[in-house]
């Protein structure tokens, strides 16, 4: 009979989960294909990611104008991102850019089966495990990084967990593969595997061996792609480098304030995973590290929060440490019920911190408005329908974002420099802002002033305050 009611147990969690990834993957990829379709998404970061795999798949180095225009320069002087090779098979199947867009959400959902594999062999708690992936996918840091476009990192997440599952299964040969792919999707991801050196030596003395290498190994990796590599294509320093702070005053205080964003993001990364990896010894450098390099390191505001792809990492970190100390709780006989609780209240924080508190993105897949607002997109696809895709072209950032197999470079003021082939440009007022990005509204008004007066520059294409400008 209790073989029974384990048997039961078991297959309504592998239902209850399979409805709830299936559902996660239809919501995230609805809403990135419907804010794509909408045209709110930008070329940073969608076209540079989507240009560098096409490029790819096409056997081509991917060199991205706009990172130098008008030639432009591999974009590993931008970001060192050889992992993306990986993702060239899916323009071997359609040329449409909306690929890419799935395929982020695929990797997502397919390093949350990997967690629960992990989970799956070590929890005996069926609510633990459930919690765990709710936990993981749930979490509005990894919702914003769905939602915002597509980056390098998000894509790291199912190598990184893939490193994680061979660290426990003591595979080491596919740890080495995995953490090295995982190296491979952004140069600042050796900071990360630094911290899984120092989780393992923490972890299990026995491993300090695999552990220091791995250390090495993000030394060199920083080190090498940084200071070598990256320069070598760029033609130029590297663009990233941290902001150190002048005294340890500073590096305290910038760990949590403004309080608003700093300290609400790190409270609210616990709470999605039941506050568990406050206990974690082992992966506490780990989660230290990521606050640290965001919060301490970077004086960019949009680091400090909750919003973008910059949080991604902390599901698998947060897992990982939860799986941490669920383990150590079992080991310690302690009672099934209090797991139990646990997990419940933990899943219910998930929902709440989801639906009520932050309005994690991905709700709006349930949202009949969000579609609708899809049928006031037409005279953009006609517009971007018409702009000519031979030569170098010009246009803004919501606009690029619909031409990255195209040569396309973002708005620039010294246009005369460039001398691009095409200008396209909506003028329209009360536009998102990054719509005229790197310009302003302003200065985007102000180059379609001096093109009309340009002499070698014609108008091919105008309706109301769109327009097309093409070289005579």
């Amino acid at each position: 009979m209790e073989n029974l009611k384990v048997f039961i147990k078991q297959k309504l969690e592998i239902i209850f989960l399979t409805l709830f990834l299936t559902a996660y993957a239809f919501a995230g990829i609805s809403v990135s294909l419907n804010r794509f379709w909408q045209f709110n998404s930008f070329w940073y970061d969608f076209g540079i990611f989507d240009e560098t795999v096409w490029e790819l798949s096409r056997f081509q180095l991917p060199y991205i104008e706009q990172l130098n225009p008008p030639n432009g320069i591999v974009v590993w002087g931008d970001h060192l991102n050889p992992s993306a090779i990986l993702l060239t098979p899916f323009y071997w199947i359609t040329d449409k850019p909306e690929i890419i867009l799935i395929a982020q959400v695929l990797f997502v959902v397919a390093s949350a089966i990997v967690i629960y594999k992990i989970s799956r062999k070590l929890i005996k708690n069926h609510f633990a495990r459930v919690a765990l992936i709710m936990s993981y996918l749930g979490f509005v840091g990894m919702q914003n990084a769905i939602y915002t476009d597509v980056h390098n990192i998000v894509f790291a997440i199912l190598p990184l967990s893939l490193t994680f599952w061979a660290i426990y299964e003591k595979r080491w040969k596919l740890y080495w593969l995995f953490l090295m792919l995982t190296l491979g999707f952004q140069e600042t991801l050796a900071s990360v595997v630094i911290g899984i050196g120092i989780f393992l030596i923490i972890k299990d003395r026995k491993l300090f061996k695999i552990a220091f290498t791995t250390i090495i190994l993000g030394l060199l990796w920083g080190i090498v792609s940084t200071k070598i590599i990256m320069p070598a294509f760029a033609g130029h320093s590297y663009s990233y480098n941290p902001t150190i702070p002048s005294n340890l005053y500073n590096l305290v205080t910038g760990l949590f304030f403004p309080a608003s964003m700093k300290l609400r993001a790190i409270v609210v990364a616990y709470a999605t995973f039941g506050f568990m990896p406050i206990l974690s010894i082992s992966a506490a450098p780990l989660i230290f590290e990521h606050f640290l390099e965001r919060f301490v390191f970077n004086v960019a505001g949009t680091r400090w929060d909750l919003g973008f792809h910059y949080n991604v990492l902390l599901s698998p970190i947060m897992a990982l440490a939860t799986l941490e100390v669920l383990l150590i709780l079992q080991k310690r006989k302690i009672p099934n019920l209090l797991i139990t609780i646990w997990a419940v209240i933990t899943i219910m924080g998930v929902i709440f911190i989801h639906r009520f508190y932050y309005h994690g993105p991905l709700m709006l897949a349930t949202d009949p408005i969000f579609y609708q607002q899809l049928k006031q997109t037409d005279f953009l696809n006609e517009f971007a329908e018409n702009i000519p895709k031979n030569g170098l072209i010009m246009a803004q950032n919501n606009i690029a974002s619909h031409l990255t197999h195209n040569s396309v470079i973002l708005l620039h003021t010294n246009y005369e420099d460039i001398n691009p082939d095409t200008v396209a440009l909506d003028l329209r007022g009360g536009q998102n802002a990054n719509d005229f990005f790197p310009l302003t509204e302003d200065d985007a008004n102000k180059l379609a002033e001096d093109l009309k007066l340009d002499q070698n520059y014609q108008i091919i294409y105008q309706k109301g305050r769109q327009v097309i400008f093409t070289k005579k």
